[in-house]
């Protein structure tokens, strides 16, 4: 093992299950955060953790030095998803393996090595004295669940944290093995949770059927009339009203960033990719708006057969939104639609779930070059620019309070399984991520 003391505090780390979507768990989000706090104070930081009622605290680490030239912040999150299917996992999900040059383990990826491996960096600096500038650590704990705080506890820390110049949010991966890339837009996003209710139980569908509404197929007939799946197209009246086509040099520049369609395919283990408005595989889910569900709850799923009409259905979908979509304008939209397409009669309740707009940065500003640079120089490849699909909330949340220049990157690969089983980070590009943010933060 290249560095035995880092793998170690890798292991403990991932050991502690904190997954901030299961309220059960909340003791060992806390295990997390005395974890960060007793690694923060080791490397000489300053502490403070703010707190919200039972919400996970979110951990701030200061590290001031003589004569700096610049105060940088560094943001992760230590909270994970939920290991299920835990009978995928090839390994015990909570138990750093290294096995065929990747470090196996829930959030080892997504964002645990992340941080480990910006606190060794710094480490490494304080010790060898070439530390030239301040740090400021931010760690929050609800990343996985929408970062439903993090406004509120950044502008508790606002006059804490001062003047900050530059902030990095290695929460992201690498365009290829050993080819660097730097995040510039990220999509919004908006959550939503669909309870459906016909009646006050279930009914035998040999007796009721025809008579009274399905509440699947209530559902069902709604998704339908959201999405068509063969073109891709939301079908929302005004969904696309404040979508930009993006201009000729941006096309030009996210060009090189499409993969082959066979690659993709690989990549994400499925047999047929889709796309919309015949863009590239590679940049239809960067560019466009996507709408999708993610879990439907109705009815009998056991063995055998159970023919029942069930009394209600509940689904759960978001959809992810492009610079100039406001998600209040969105929002009203897909209620008055839902409202709208829902026949008489059939009982519903909307939830909408804290999201967060689509974020975007100027590539051309010098600390985004100049990171550019040191990346393309420790990786001996010229770093990417690229938009991502996902959303991170804190990135947006932190330009606009800020005012500063954000700056996404990571070390991770695609093939990393982030919140699937056999999560998984590249060994050599763990390593070689901490050399990255060593010449980066010493810059």
């Amino acid at each position: 093992m290249k560095n035995e003391k880092v793998f170690k505090k890798l292991m403990e780390l991932v050991a502690i299950k904190s997954v901030s979507t299961d309220d059960a768990r909340y003791h060992e989000i806390l295990k997390a955060v005395a974890f960060l706090k007793d690694w923060l104070e080791e490397i000489g930081c300053q502490i403070k953790i703010i707190t919200h009622d039972q919400a996970p605290p979110m951990l701030i680490g200061i590290k001031k030095v003589e004569r700096a030239k610049k105060t940088i912040g560094i943001y992760g999150h230590y909270d994970v998803q939920p290991e299920d299917p835990v009978d995928e996992w090839l390994s015990p999900p909570f138990q750093l393996t290294a096995k065929e040059g990747r470090f196996y383990g829930r959030g080892v990826a997504d964002n645990k090595g992340h941080i480990v491996q910006n606190l060794d960096a710094v480490d490494y600096l304080i010790k060898s004295n070439r530390l030239t500038n301040n740090i400021f650590f931010i760690f929050e704990g609800e990343e996985e669940t929408g970062s439903l705080h993090f406004e509120e506890y950044i502008n508790k820390a606002k006059d804490l944290l001062g003047k900050v110049d530059i902030f990095y949010l290695t929460d992201v991966g690498m365009y290829q093995k050993n080819k660097p890339q730097i995040f510039y837009a990220l999509r919004g996003l908006i959550p939503f949770e669909l309870n459906v209710v016909v009646g006050g139980h279930d009914l035998h569908s040999g007796v009721y059927g025809n008579k009274v509404f399905n509440p699947i197929n209530v559902v069902a007939s709604l998704l339908a009339k959201i999405k068509d799946v063969n073109s891709g197209e939301i079908l929302i009246p005004g969904f696309y009203k404040d979508v930009k086509q993006l201009a000729k040099p941006e096309l030009s520049l996210l060009k090189k960033t499409i993969k082959p369609a066979n690659q993709e395919k690989r990549e994400a283990g499925v047999f047929q990719l889709t796309t919309i408005r015949k863009s590239p595989f590679s940049l239809s889910s960067k560019i466009f708006p996507s709408f999708d569900c993610h879990g439907i709850i109705s009815g009998y799923t056991g063995a055998g057969v159970k023919t029942v009409i069930p009394r209600s259905a509940k689904v759960k979908f978001s959809f992810r939104l492009v610079e100039y979509q406001k998600p209040r304008d969105i929002k009203e939209l897909v209620g008055n639609f839902i409202e709208k397409n829902l026949p008489t009669g059939v009982k519903y309740r909307l939830t909408v779930y804290k999201g967060n707009p689509p974020f975007y940065t100027d590539i051309n500003n010098d600390s985004v070059v100049n990171t550019a640079k040191i990346l393309s120089a420790v990786f001996q490849n010229k770093t990417i620019f690229n938009r991502s699909g996902g959303s991170v909330p804190a990135a947006e949340v932190l330009q606009r309070v800020f005012q500063k220049p954000i700056i996404l990157t990571g070390f991770t690969l695609s093939d990393g399984n982030i919140h699937a089983p056999n999560e998984n980070f590249n060994e050599e590009m763990f390593w070689k991520g901490i050399e990255a943010l060593k010449a980066i933060y010493s810059n």
